[in-house]
């Protein structure tokens, strides 16, 4: 992500006004500092990493993906 060709996508980051969640693997080592970046960049963003998942967070451990989205989603404004 931090290596994007295209930097507006990098820029626009603290524009996003939705919720926001970030869900990374623990063992997607090249993007954890990317969604670092991301989570403090986005206004209210909020981040969850998921053990013994790699970048396919919800192939590597669907259950702990589920039970990540599922609350945030829940507490969306509607």
């Amino acid at each position: 992500m931090l290596t994007q060709r295209d930097a507006r996508v990098i820029e626009l980051l603290p524009h996003i006004k939705v919720p926001s969640l970030i869900v990374v693997g623990a063992d997607d080592t090249p993007f954890l500092a990317a969604s670092d970046y991301m989570a403090v960049k986005i206004p209210g963003a909020q981040k969850v990493v998921i053990p013994a998942a790699g970048h396919s967070v919800n192939i590597d451990q669907p259950e702990a993906f589920v039970d990540a989205v599922t609350p945030f989603l829940k507490n969306l404004p509607e």
